[in-house]
């Protein structure tokens, strides 16, 4: 399967997007690269400490919240060229400030990403 350079892949990252939200925080994805399939989330690391994965949750462009274990191979979740989706990560209280994040992600048209994103939440 054909590798995507990490400087495509921190295209998705809508810059800004990061903030706080109910104790945890959120920041969004769009789809600027390929129609993809997205079969797993396996995970998200924040500032080099990984996040457990019941923590976040999916929301696809039509408001549909699925929870990181209901994204798979069986019910997979659709990432159309142009559509955002959301994750949110509960209890995870973000500082203001510079931070480094990877979203680990499976998608079946590629393989295993990890999605760099750097961001300031003010």
């Amino acid at each position: 399967m054909p590798a995507i350079p990490k400087s495509v892949l921190r295209k998705l990252y809508v810059e800004g997007s990061l903030r706080t939200e109910d104790g945890g925080f959120v920041l969004a994805l769009k789809n600027t690269i390929a129609p993809a399939t997205i079969t797993a989330l396996t995970g998200l690391d924040v500032d080099g400490r990984a996040m457990d994965p019941v923590l976040i949750t999916a929301i696809s462009p039509s408001g549909r919240q699925r929870p990181a274990s209901g994204i798979s191979a069986q019910a997979p979740l659709p990432f159309p060229i142009g559509a955002t989706i959301t994750l949110r990560v509960a209890a995870c209280a973000l500082e203001h400030g510079a931070h480094e994040l990877v979203v680990h992600a499976v998608v079946e048209e590629v393989g295993p990403i990890a999605i760099p994103i750097s961001d300031n939440l003010e």
